[in-house]
């Protein structure tokens, strides 16, 4: 299983994200969003929204630009990501990016916030489901301070405009998102950006899945 490293230190790259979020550089937009964490260490992956840690690839964070949000993650061994949880929650505790631990008591997340942004800490711990051993996960959730969470409702005319003259990076983002109407999937499909076309080539499947669930 690979996963958080044995030292169970935190990257800088996800402290500069937090600073950034707190400074309200980060929660922006598809382009604001790809420039912090591009600047912070990050690179983008074949699936929309999906970046990958330089400093250390066991992180990576899932990133949707519409409403903007992020969840850091690393998994692994119960010992290694316990040890990842208790460094970076007590460097959240001790302020850093400003950060201020409280918010309503939670059974599941851990909460801090300041500025412009809301972070939450999650840890699961490792367990078996049926024959396979699920590994822990670390989640840090970064989320506009004072923002409504739900999923947005699909818009499709949003969805058609990003398609024909949004950024590469916004392209590439839409390209993640699984309620794409059939019109949008061609468009992408056609696009001149390879990483907009293997991020569509990398949902498929929960295209797919998205639809029997209609």
């Amino acid at each position: 299983m690979t996963g958080a490293t044995e030292e169970a230190d935190v990257p800088a790259g996800v402290l500069l994200l937090l600073r950034d979020a707190v400074g309200g550089r980060l929660l922006t937009d598809a382009d604001g969003m790809a420039a912090v964490l591009t600047a912070a260490g990050w690179v983008r992956g074949t699936v929309g929204g999906s970046w990958a840690c330089v400093e250390d690839p066991s992180w990576t964070v899932e990133s949707v630009a519409h409403p903007p949000g992020l969840s850091v993650f690393t998994v692994g061994w119960d010992h290694d990501v316990a040890r990842a949880v208790t460094r970076l929650g007590a460097r959240l505790d001790a302020g850093e990016a400003g950060l201020v631990p409280g918010g309503e008591p939670d059974a599941e997340w851990r909460r801090w916030s300041a500025g412009a942004a809301l972070v939450l800490l999650q840890h699961a711990r490792q367990r078996w489901w049926g024959t396979r051993l699920a590994p822990a996960m670390l989640q840090l959730a970064v989320q506009p301070a004072g923002a409504e969470h739900e999923a947005p409702a699909p818009d499709p005319e949003r969805a058609r405009r990003v398609a024909r003259a949004g950024s590469p990076v916004a392209r590439w983002y839409l390209a993640g998102d699984a309620t794409l109407p059939d019109d949008v999937v061609d468009l992408l499909a056609a696009d001149d950006d390879p990483l907009v076309v293997a991020a569509l080539t990398a949902g498929e499947g929960q295209r797919l899945i998205a639809r029997e669930e209609r």
